[in-house]
């Protein structure tokens, strides 16, 4: 959601949107089933248009728009305008969390800038489908997943579930819910030489970053709860498959990062947690549908309680602007629904700002505070700690 400032063109805004969701088929598929979905010749979803006489009731209207999603329902985005005045509008895009990685983001947006220059210089924008890139994609996917391509990442996947269970990681601490969810934000400041030391393990260690924070976070559960293995999950892409750089598509995945054993120095932990992440990535699939192919167990029936990492996670970005002739300012905005938080304990390290910091959500009626504060010092600890 963002502010625009400046003359808005409302015609090449709808033609401009028409012409992203022509040209993406994702944004015009919709289910008859979880496991059942078609895609339509046509857009789903038009521009809706609001008027507000002050920036609070801009807020207020564009929140009709930010329900959770339904698969039974119709289509994967909404988009809305609120006209202040005749130079300022608010602007709320609304993706389902399935298909909204950064690459389809990006893909969408550049694609949503484009064609409303182009509309607004009387240049012809697409107006029919020209080919179905997701839906092609999916069919390669499912023929690829019954051949020796296939039947590589199968034994690779069975194997993680013979060492570590089905997927998703569960939660090593008993937790209980309290009532409805209630959203919890802890923000830790780390120190201002925190990425310094950061990147200077995971130099060591010879991985990434992400692998570093990661592993701390693994670090800090197998401390806390004393279980033998200990789990947490990332997104992830996973455009595995020839040709699927550019697609924008439903290609959020979530991979499971694992540890086991006993305590060691950070810096065996990040070498251990690295040569399994680098065998994760490679053999990345969705595992629910990949599962139900092979009548394989690789999922847990009943969702349970995780713990999620992310490592200075963006999912906008505009450069200047997003629309010509305007000016970009971004409005944060929760969206009530999401369908992960109220089990899932989300670390989201914070490294690219003045103030590296560490935040953590979750639902305060669900996972004690208590353990929740022993994990986040435990995993700053790790990153700080000068035993490597």
């Amino acid at each position: 959601m963002l502010w625009l400032t400046g003359e808005l063109d409302m015609a090449a805004v709808r033609e401009a949107w028409r012409g992203v969701c022509l040209s993406h088929d994702v944004l015009r598929r919709a289910y008859v089933s979880p496991d059942e979905a078609c895609t339509y010749d046509d857009v789903l979803g038009e521009v809706e248009f609001y008027t507000a006489d002050t920036d609070t009731e801009a807020l207020k209207t564009v929140r009709q728009i930010t329900t959770p999603f339904d698969l039974a329902g119709v289509g994967l985005a909404r988009i809305a305008i609120v006209q202040r005045d005749e130079r300022r509008h608010l602007l709320a895009i609304v993706l389902d969390h399935i298909i909204v990685d950064e690459k389809t983001w990006n893909r969408l947006m550049a694609d949503f800038g484009e064609f409303y220059e182009r509309a607004i210089q009387g240049v012809s924008v697409p107006d029919k489908v020209e080919k179905n890139a997701y839906h092609d994609f999916a069919l390669l996917e499912r023929h690829e997943l019954s051949t020796a391509w296939g039947a590589e990442r199968r034994a690779f996947w069975r194997s993680q579930t013979d060492r570590f269970g089905t997927f998703p990681p569960p939660f090593p601490i008993a937790c209980e819910a309290k009532g409805e969810p209630r959203l919890a934000a802890v923000h830790h400041t780390l120190p201002a030489d925190a990425r310094a030391r950061i990147l200077d393990l995971s130099k060591r260690a010879r991985a990434t970053p992400f692998v570093t924070v990661a592993s701390a976070v693994l670090a800090s559960l197998h401390e806390v709860s004393g279980a033998p293995t200990v789990g947490a999950i990332t997104p992830f892409h996973g455009r595995i498959l020839p040709g699927t750089a550019d697609i924008a598509g439903l290609f959020v995945q979530m991979v499971p990062l694992q540890l086991t054993g006993g305590a060691r120095r950070p810096l065996e932990t990040v070498r251990e947690v690295f040569s399994h992440t680098l065998d994760a990535f490679e053999y990345s699939l969705p595992l629910r549908s990949a599962g139900r192919l092979w009548n394989e167990e690789l999922v847990s029936v009943d969702r349970q309680a995780g713990v999620g990492v992310t490592l200075d996670k963006r999912t906008m970005s505009f450069g200047e602007s997003l629309l010509a002739g305007t000016k970009a300012e971004i409005v944060p905005l929760y969206v009530p629904g999401e369908v992960t938080w109220p089990r899932t304990l989300q670390f989201m390290w914070e490294m690219d700002g003045m103030a590296p910091r560490l935040s953590v959500y979750y639902n305060e009626n669900y996972f004690p505070e208590e353990a929740v504060e022993s994990l986040i010092q435990a995993a700053e600890n790790f990153v700080l700690s000068t035993d490597s």
